[in-house]
């Protein structure tokens, strides 16, 4: 199992204030966490989104190969965003301030050597295993560990990394990234994130499609992401209200270090939600948070688990798109369960090398 977020909680209620409340004006170049608004203060902030030149960020809906160079270039709040949206293999450096992710697999991490999430949590940027989505590149061995689990209502991948692959402090114990916050412009400020399941994608997953509902954990050496799927509302598996329990409570997993695994599970108990003696019972977050959940959270089941190495996990990264293709067509492709997906992309990735005019896009 991930260990334990109770280095993640006594760091957060040391420092009193949620990582999911900034609601300060800042620069992009100098962005720090800001303390957690008091209740006027944050509902002056979510009367202002909304209004003309503050979307809420969670409803916009842009399709992949139509983004703009930013969703939130406007000078209000806390904006405007700190990196760009337009990305693509041609941006793939280790300067990349893409804020767009894609969940086949990107994680958003720190765009300052040794940066701490509730310094940076407002601009983060992707970090990708697969150049082609234009975010910095996760470094090969810079993840110990992955669990990529397909639900009826959601994708969750977990597992373990070094900080340090992410642009994080090697002691950074984390927090968490989301499209609401207290203002509703999500953190980061202008991220989307999309997935190349047939759930988001609009070809059946050739195309990335958009997630409107996610919520992600990084630091303390551990990672975990849910994508929702549009179509499901409630109960509300990406809750993002309880950012200060972790992975633990968030995602409850069994995965093991060193081990990869892809796999089909069952849905797990709404966060906050528990039974106890019989009775169906229901635990929200305080602010602040003085005490530990009353309840131990449940780790779903999981079923039809494929096992691959980390070498297979980084096998992709920095080879042709024909070359990749190539790969991902053999039989030994190690994400067993998203083999017709990938086959099918690398169709549409085939057919784009091999137009007249030899450009890559």
């Amino acid at each position: 199992m991930l260990p334990s977020k109770r280095t993640l909680l006594s760091a957060v209620l040391t420092a009193a204030q949620s990582l999911s409340y900034v609601a300060a004006e800042a620069h992009n170049e100098d962005l720090v966490i800001t303390p957690a608004p008091t209740p006027t203060q944050a509902l002056a902030a979510r009367q202002v989104a909304g209004g003309p030149g503050t979307p809420i960020l969670s409803t916009l809906t842009y399709p992949y190969t139509a983004l703009p160079s930013q969703v939130y270039p406007f000078a209000v709040l806390r904006g405007p965003q700190f990196g760009y949206n337009q990305c693509g293999a041609a941006n793939a450096t280790a300067t990349a301030d893409c804020q767009t992710l894609v969940s086949d697999f990107c994680l958003w991490g720190s765009p300052d050597p040794n940066g701490q999430i509730g310094d940076v949590e407002a601009k983060v940027v992707s970090y990708c295993t697969n150049p082609e989505w234009g975010g910095r590149p996760i470094p090969a061995g810079g993840i110990h560990g992955v669990q990529f689990m397909r639900t009826s209502a959601y994708i969750q991948i977990v597992g373990f990394l070094d900080n340090t692959a992410l642009g994080l402090s090697p002691t950074d114990t984390g927090g968490e990234l989301d499209p609401h916050g207290a203002d509703l412009q999500g953190n980061p400020l202008g991220g989307v994130v999309y997935s190349l399941d047939t759930n988001f994608s609009p070809d059946g997953g050739k195309t990335p499609g958009q997630v409107h509902n996610w919520n992600l954990f990084v630091g303390n050496g551990v990672f975990c992401i849910k994508v929702c799927f549009n179509s499901i509302t409630s109960p509300d598996y990406c809750e993002n209200r309880y950012d200060l329990v972790g992975c633990d409570y968030n995602m409850p997993n069994a995965l093991q270090n060193g081990t990869y695994l892809d796999c089909e599970g069952d849905l797990q108990t709404p966060v906050g939600t528990y039974v106890t003696n019989g009775q169906t019972l229901t635990w929200s977050m305080p602010d602040p948070l003085t005490t530990p959940p009353p309840y131990t959270p449940v780790v779903p089941a999981s079923s039809q688990c494929t096992t691959f190495s980390s070498q297979q996990l980084f096998a992709n990264a920095g080879v042709s798109l024909f070359s990749r293709c190539n790969l991902h067509l053999t039989d030994s492709h190690p994400i067993g369960l998203r083999r017709r997906l990938w086959l099918e992309r690398c169709l549409h990735l085939r057919r784009r090398e091999l137009q007249p005019d030899g450009q890559q896009r």
